[in-house]
Formats: C-alpha cells, structure tokens, sequence
C-alpha cells in the first residue's frame, strides 16, 4: 500500500501532538520539527480539524491539539479520512 505525503504528513503531525496532548502546538513547531512545508501543514490540519481528530483553538496561545485520547485514535480511520480513494 503506498501512502500519499498527505497521509503522512497528517500520521506525523498526529504523532507530534500526541507527545503532550493537553497542549497546544502551532504549525510552524511542525514544521519545523519535521522539515516540512508550512502552507501544505495548513491543509493537512484542515483535514483533521474536519474529521475530528484536532481540535484548532485560535488567539493567543492557540493552535492545535488532539481533539481525544491518544488510545482512542485508529490508524484505519485516520488513512481513511486523509486518502482520496
């Protein structure tokens, strides 16, 4: 099975948030964490913020965090939601 860089950059930023759940991190820590392009993380977060992995909080000291238990989140349901077909 061959992945999309959408899918694999949504399992990495999935991964990153999970090491403090609680937490708020922004795009650019992500970014910079894995190398990745800031604008193509925007659009990776869309599709978790809409399939209701991340919750999005925006303001001062805002920025994304998982939107559950870090248990509770299925790698079926996660390809599912960030594949195209």
């Amino acid at each position: 099975m061959h992945l999309t860089l959408h899918t694999d950059y949504a399992l990495r930023m999935l991964m990153f948030l999970a090491l403090e759940p609680g937490s708020p991190r922004t795009i650019e820590d992500i970014a910079t964490r894995y190398g990745i392009s800031r604008n193509h993380l925007m659009k990776v977060a869309q599709t978790l913020v809409q399939a209701g992995f991340v919750e999005s909080l925006r303001g001062r000291g805002g920025g994304l965090r998982l939107a559950r238990e870090p248990a509770t989140l299925n790698l079926g349901e996660i390809v599912r939601a960030t594949e195209d077909g």
